[in-house]
């Protein structure tokens, strides 16, 4: 296996190594500095594990996959829930296996596929070779391999897109921010089933349990079950939202009289009158009415002996 491919270095920020190993991390350069600092010193003793390298954008990097695809067995996005979707939208379908050295502010696929910053542990559980097929969700044509929705977390999204200093702490004050703004809007969800209308504060539509750093949004949803999870969050008086963060965190919001949940194995019609959405925490516009679907086990992702799934 030979890579002949160069990448284009913008800065010292931008980084490659390449030893044909069956391994390719894609690492995201806004982890920053310090990040880039820790991958330089730890990967240096994986040289014969992982193949990688720093792209100047999310362009450059996909057509890089698509590229060398042939050449590697596994591949590994070191950033945010961001990257790894950009990652997995390369894979999926193609039986390359997907893995993450989380390194972004919520990091929900990673926790849920307890993927961790690891390298040593990540080594180890490539070297054992075994995978698990989990499914995307689609929205329109647009792949979601988490957590999808519009409402406080999309408006959050959109908002800490934006901010020039990230992180748990800034996630926390925007999302306070935004629940103390936000105003009911109309959500109709059709299916073969029939016709929900509600009138919501959140929508979320979910592949996995949480949008990232363990907040439990749909405490029932699992990646390979071939189902995905829709909740409803009712307006509900705002004095009450430190009560609803903190179930959120504590995996009881499902207990909530503010929430109702759905599931669904096959397409729905969503229509809003908010277009504001987030994909995998990653802020969207979507100013049709939206097709929900699934494509079932058609996504491989690399078996940690830290992952629930198993």
């Amino acid at each position: 296996m030979h890579h002949s491919t160069k990448v284009r270095t913008a800065n010292s920020n931008y980084m490659h190594f390449f030893n044909n190993n069956r391994a390719f991390i894609v690492i995201n350069p806004k982890a920053g500095t310090r990040g880039l600092a820790y991958f330089k010193r730890t990967l240096a003793r994986f040289q014969d594990v992982f193949d990688y390298s720093t792209f100047p954008d999310i362009n450059e990097f996909r057509t890089f996959i698509r590229k060398n695809l042939g050449n590697y067995d596994v591949f590994i996005a070191a950033g945010g829930d961001g990257t790894v979707n950009s990652l997995a939208s390369e894979l999926i379908g193609t039986g390359k296996i997907l893995a993450v050295i989380p390194y972004g502010s919520g990091n929900g696929f990673a926790r849920e596929m307890g993927f961790r910053k690891d390298i040593a542990c990540l080594a180890e559980n490539i070297g054992r070779n075994e995978s698990l097929d989990v499914d995307v969700i689609y929205l329109n044509n647009l792949p979601c391999i988490n957590m999808a929705g519009t409402g406080i977390d999309s408006f959050v999204a959109h908002e800490f897109h934006n901010l020039p200093v990230r992180g748990f702490f800034n996630y926390g004050i925007t999302t306070l921010k935004i629940a103390t703004l936000i105003r009911p809007f109309d959500i109709e969800i059709r299916s073969d089933a029939g016709v929900i209308t509600r009138k919501s504060y959140m929508m979320s539509i979910a592949n996995t349990r949480q949008f990232g750093n363990n907040a439990l949004i749909a405490p029932g949803a699992a990646p390979n079950d071939g189902i995905f999870d829709i909740a409803l969050l009712r307006p509900f008086p705002k004095l009450l939202f430190p009560f609803f963060a903190a179930r959120l965190m504590s995996g009881k919001l499902k207990e909530s009289i503010y929430l109702n949940y759905y599931r669904f194995d096959g397409p729905v019609v969503i229509k809003t009158s908010e277009k504001r959405f987030h994909i995998d925490g990653e802020p969207v516009n979507i100013t049709d009415e939206i097709s929900v679907s699934i494509r079932k086990k058609s996504l491989r992702v690399l078996k940690c002996r830290e992952n629930r799934w198993v």
